[in-house]
């Protein structure tokens, strides 16, 4: 695919708040924020490549305990933007009760504001 881009990210989760902020490592300059439906927020950098997502009410929306959240144990995320669509594919492998689990996100939203083709996977450090 063009314009394919591969990041390390890092994640910092308010268990008071229940929200799971995962970002790229590598420096950015941040441009604006894009939300997609009620839980899902998408950061962008000043080239439009997505740079960070975060999660709100994440226990409840993964339909985990915020301790296994909190210990998030690997992640895998793809976004894909085209000319119709804004679609987040994602992996959440947590430990609950000694053992992994994988809570899937499949997110898939209209590409209103026009932004151009990418695609961008993240991976936890």
């Amino acid at each position: 695919m063009e314009n394919k881009k591969l990041f390390k990210m890092a994640k910092d989760y308010d268990m008071e708040n229940d929200s799971l902020f995962m970002h790229i490592t590598d420096k950015y300059e941040y441009k604006e924020s894009l939300e997609l439906g009620n839980n899902i927020i998408l950061d962008f950098d000043k080239n439009y490549v997505p740079v960070a997502i975060e999660i709100l009410d994440g226990s409840k929306f993964l339909g985990v305990g915020k301790f296994s959240l909190k210990n998030l144990l690997k992640l895998k995320i793809g976004i894909e933007i085209d000319s119709d669509f804004i679609t987040i594919k994602a992996s959440f492998i947590l430990s609950l009760h000694q053992k992994e689990i994988d809570a899937p996100v499949n997110v898939e939203t209209s590409n209103d504001i026009n932004l151009l083709h990418v695609q961008t996977e993240f991976a936890l450090a």
